[in-house]
């Protein structure tokens, strides 16, 4: 291995290291904003009378990370202040958009939903350290990773928003428990791939960031999806864990 490889194996793994603490950054306070929100109930009974608005809100989710990917090379070049923005900007759209305000669950499925995430989290760690040390894996290229992370969010937030709708909890649970499968198996695979060599673009000094905020909608839209197949399920047992 020459110093050029060498130098980009180490480059590689900083900021490996910078995307999960991004990553884990923008899930936590996505969490506490779902706490948050699910706390206004004025917002809440205009959402499960207003449908169309959290369909908009998706679509405008939806053109905003795309534009963000595309875009990120030169807004990388930018001033601070508006990679900040335009940074903020995506990140809020998108978590608003799969929290599912119209809907009420138990803290207990937050709770639940919290571990769950990190627990997969772990996992997905400890998958990409095995695959990367034997070779072998679901491993995909760079290109790939960030389509498939936003075709899954996108699929899972639009899965979700359509759920809040149905009347028939036999039919939610199950809908939403194939999106919570989906979402498990992707951060895995996400977590296997980006630690394959070459993987981060060497010249670009925020490209963890980019990386990190898709890594983050994906396991949003895992803890969301935890959140609201408990909340289906606990519904469908008709168990009564208010207190």
């Amino acid at each position: 291995m020459d110093i050029s490889e060498n130098a980009a194996k180490i480059s590689g793994k900083k900021k490996l290291k910078k995307t999960y603490i991004v990553t884990i950054l923008m899930l936590l306070l996505g969490q506490f904003q779902v706490i948050i929100v699910m706390e206004i109930d004025p917002l809440k009974r205009f959402l499960m009378k207003h449908y169309y608005v959290s369909l908009l809100h998706f679509f405008v989710s939806f053109i905003s990370i795309q534009l963000y990917v595309f875009f990120y090379h030169i807004l990388e070049r930018k001033a601070k202040w508006k990679r900040f923005a335009a940074g903020i900007w995506t990140y809020e759209v998108n978590t608003i958009s799969i929290m599912k305000p119209a809907k009420a669950a138990p803290y207990i499925c937050l709770i639940t939903s919290w571990v769950l995430t990190f627990i997969v989290m772990a996992i997905s760690v400890f998958y990409g350290n095995c695959a990367i040390k034997h070779k072998r894996g679901l491993f995909v290229s760079r290109h790939n990773v960030i389509r498939w992370s936003e075709r899954i969010y996108v699929l899972t937030c639009f899965g979700i928003i359509i759920c809040a709708e149905m009347k028939r909890i036999t039919i939610e649970f199950p809908a939403l428990l194939i999106y919570t499968i989906i979402s498990n198996v992707f951060v895995i695979i996400f977590a296997a791939s980006i630690r394959k060599p070459k993987f981060y673009q060497v010249d670009e000094v925020a490209d963890h960031i980019l990386i990190g905020q898709l890594y983050y909608l994906n396991f949003f839209a895992l803890y969301m999806s935890y959140v609201w197949t408990t909340a289906a399920g606990i519904e469908l047992a008709k168990w009564d864990l208010t207190f």
